[in-house]
């Protein structure tokens, strides 16, 4: 059982499968911190189409409802971080920032031509991160 887990969210998937392997690595006393990031070119997409960063955080806060309230039912605590910078780097970045004990990713994004020569998201964290990564398929 892990005490902190920080969980690497992306807003355009379900995230079930993530949050049954989340239930199974929690305990008493665990929180799970959720972490997404807003990537620059989709910051610099909003304010130039007249939404304010503001606004972008509170619609990414409002797609991770239903992550929330799963978390809710398993009766685990959580906590809620969105930042704005490139997912790899801030994933990386708090997963070595020694408040976690392990990561949880999703690698569902991930396309099989390309995850072979480019790498994905959830590969390249992995690579990066000194705690304990789990990539859910």
């Amino acid at each position: 059982m892990y005490k902190n887990i920080l969980l690497g969210v992306d807003t355009d998937l379900e995230n079930k499968k993530v949050l049954q392997n989340v239930q199974k690595l929690s305990g008493e006393g665990t929180i799970v911190t959720i972490l997404n990031a807003i990537s620059e070119q989709d910051a610099q997409a909003s304010i130039k189409g007249g939404v304010h960063l503001n606004e972008l955080t509170a619609d990414r806060s409002k797609d991770l409802q239903p992550t929330r309230d799963t978390l809710d039912e398993y009766g685990i605590d959580y906590d809620e971080i969105i930042v704005r910078g490139n997912p790899k780097e801030e994933l990386v970045k708090f997963a070595n920032s020694g408040d976690y004990d392990i990561l949880v990713v999703s690698n569902r994004k991930a396309q099989e031509k390309k995850k072979f020569v480019l790498g994905s998201v959830s590969h390249k964290v992995a690579k990066r991160a000194q705690i304990p990564v789990l990539i859910v398929k």
